[in-house]
């Protein structure tokens, strides 16, 4: 159970009285990889309170990405979406709507559900909004360049090169991520050859920047009871390219989207910009560079680091087990990777 000073520091942002405080009912709800996640009740009100992660190594602000998307999104008008009830920087806390409704499983994600997602993309970038949403902070791993695009992920798979050799999982990751790395220089090869061999290069145009949801995918949705989807966790959201947010969609591994969805998709969502069918093509080409970074991201539990972020989350967590799971995940998007 949260012990009495966070209590004490969502009263205090909620602006309550001491009395009630007393009244503050707060259960964890489980959810949340990196943040700490609550439900708190108190006089026939419930909301969603999130204790985010904070820690010097580092200096993603997901409060103030999280705040400021929610903010933007209901000055557009866009109700698929929790609101914003306070927020509190120094407190590192924010409150929202609780949002009554069931998660998706892989046979809910159908065409339906997917062109939902699509419109609410759409709604993000509408013309009409999109001056105010100048109040948004890049994207976390926001690049805007095919080369950006590699370094990021040259980075991630260097850094999955020093997993500590402890234990017969870590062993087994390590292999796994020589196999995924060699990959990953024939992916970038064969992106560049044919980047470079088109009439009009895919980096010749400045990329039209969207703004995205970022980590968007239907693991993070609740089916409400209307039957319409509330998406959530913005933590990472702002300014990103379109193509990383196609690649993210298609590439998470919680709630996958079949293939069969993707060009549909991406022609829907690209309509946003009057340079669609360069961005189409530009989604296509760079969909295995997603592959490889979320084949990353799955082995981040291997990561020192990471796995403080896990452990603030749900100290809990059985942290072998865990690696075990995420590495099975991490094999199977790699054998579905276009390489």
């Amino acid at each position: 159970m949260p012990d009495a000073p966070l209590i004490t520091d969502i009263a205090a942002l909620l602006g309550l009285s001491t009395e009630q405080a007393r009244e503050i009912r707060l259960e964890p709800c489980g959810t949340g990889g990196n943040n700490r996640v609550y439900s708190a009740e108190y006089g026939g009100r419930k909301l969603l309170v999130k204790q985010y992660y904070r820690h010097p190594s580092d200096a993603r602000d997901r409060l103030h990405a999280e705040d400021t998307f929610l903010r933007y999104a209901a000055v557009a008008g866009i109700a698929c979406v929790p609101r914003t009830v306070a927020a509190d920087a120094r407190l590192g806390l924010g409150c929202y709507e609780f949002v009554e409704g069931s998660k998706l499983e892989g046979p809910d994600v159908s065409a339906a559900r997917v062109s939902e997602a699509a419109e609410f993309f759409l709604k993000l970038n509408d013309p009409a909004h999109r001056a105010a949403a100048r109040i948004l902070p890049r994207a976390s791993e926001a690049c805007f360049s095919i080369g950006e695009h590699f370094a990021m992920v040259d980075r991630r798979t260097a850094q999955l090169a020093g997993i500590p050799d402890n234990a017969d999982v870590d062993r087994a990751a390590r292999d796994f991520v020589g196999e995924l790395a060699a990959a990953w220089e024939g992916v970038k090869h064969r992106i560049a050859r044919e980047a470079s061999g088109r009439s009009q290069p895919l980096d010749a145009l400045v990329v039209e920047q969207c703004v995205s949801p970022s980590d968007f995918g239907f693991h993070n949705a609740l089916l409400r009871k209307t039957g319409e989807l509330c998406f959530l966790d913005f933590e990472y959201a702002g300014w990103d390219d379109p193509a990383k947010m196609v690649g993210d969609f298609f590439s998470h591994p919680a709630v996958p989207v079949a293939r069969e969805h993707f060009d549909r998709f991406v022609r829907l969502t690209m309509e946003f910009s009057p340079h669609a069918r360069v961005l189409e093509a530009r989604a296509r080409l760079l969909l295995p560079v997603f592959q490889t970074k979320w084949c990353c991201i799955i082995l981040n539990e291997f990561i020192p680091e990471f796995a403080r972020r896990r452990r603030f989350a749900d100290p809990g967590v059985d942290e072998g087990g865990r690696k075990r799971r995420q590495l099975e995940k991490a094999r199977r998007l790699f054998a579905s990777m276009e390489c």
